[in-house]
């Protein structure tokens, strides 16, 4: 009996050092995936991103999306009088069996939601789910919208280095189809920042606005259930670990395409969080 238990408590302190270094694993991982080269640099970027106001247009595939990835971003731009206008290109009906009202009730939940960020309006395309990367009327839907908007920062899916969670066929489809559009259109070329992006090189300090962004993401109540019920917990958890590189409580990480030089000072390794922001918003 006796010798029974010891093989009990070896086998409990087993699986309690595989499960730490399981989850150590995963930790590391995702920091890597989450954390740019250049960490402070990449902070800067992000001052210079949000202190608007601009016109935005962020496109992506389903409802809950931006507000997953960039619901904080988005709540900042829109805090510094941004227009914010939304494509939503697909129901997100496929995995239903009942999709009768679905995409009415995603529909009035985006609108929710987009009320919290503050968008000032929000398109749906109702392209079928999973077959936006084979649809031919999709570049040309959003390059309607894009000229209507006149935008001055597009953000979609990241679609040549997508993080693990976003990697799905609708969001490379996004990723692919912006950069094409941006491409083809004559004149002035707006940013293109990707968000769920493994290579980012932007952090927007979220951090008065995580509450927002959590609204946000709770508004989309169809779909919180199963292990989606944990969906604020895990964008809580890491945009604490984007967070961490440069000693702030909430970040996103973003990747934005040819990033402008921001003067001689953007080449120095050592900018401070606070050198950043004062020197940004120093210019507002």
């Amino acid at each position: 009996m006796r010798k029974a238990r010891r093989l009990s408590l070896g086998s409990v302190r087993l699986v309690v050092a595989l499960a730490s270094f399981a989850t150590w694993s995963a930790w590391r991982f995702i920091k890597r995936r989450l954390t740019p080269k250049n960490p402070e640099l990449a902070l800067r970027f992000g001052f210079d991103l949000v202190r608007g106001p601009q016109r935005i247009l962020a496109v992506t595939a389903h409802q809950d999306d931006l507000e997953l990835f960039i619901g904080g971003t988005l709540r900042l731009l829109a805090l510094a009088g941004s227009d914010i206008d939304v494509v939503v290109a697909t129901g997100g009906n496929q995995q239903y069996s009942d999709v009768r009202t679905l995409d009415q009730i995603r529909e009035q939940e985006e609108r929710d939601a987009g009320t919290i960020i503050g968008y000032r309006k929000v398109r749906f395309l109702h392209f079928r789910d999973l077959e936006l990367s084979r649809n031919p009327y999709f570049e040309d839907a959003l390059r309607d919208v894009w000229r209507q908007t006149e935008p001055d920062v597009v953000f979609a899916f990241d679609p040549s280095a997508p993080y693990r969670s976003a990697i799905h066929p609708d969001h490379l489809a996004v990723g692919r189809a912006v950069l094409n559009v941006s491409r083809s259109l004559q004149g002035r070329t707006p940013a293109i920042v990707f968000y769920g992006s493994a290579d980012p090189n932007v952090l927007v300090d979220v951090s008065q606005v995580m509450t927002d962004k959590c609204e946000a993401v709770r508004a989309h109540r169809s779909q919180l259930y199963g292990w989606k019920r944990f969906y604020v917990t895990a964008v809580r958890v890491q945009a604490k670990i984007a967070g961490r590189a440069v000693s702030i409580p909430f970040a996103e990480p973003l990747r934005r395409l040819e990033l402008p030089l921001l003067g001689p000072e953007a080449q120095r390794e050592n900018w401070s969080r606070e050198e950043a922001g004062a020197g940004l918003l120093a210019g507002r």
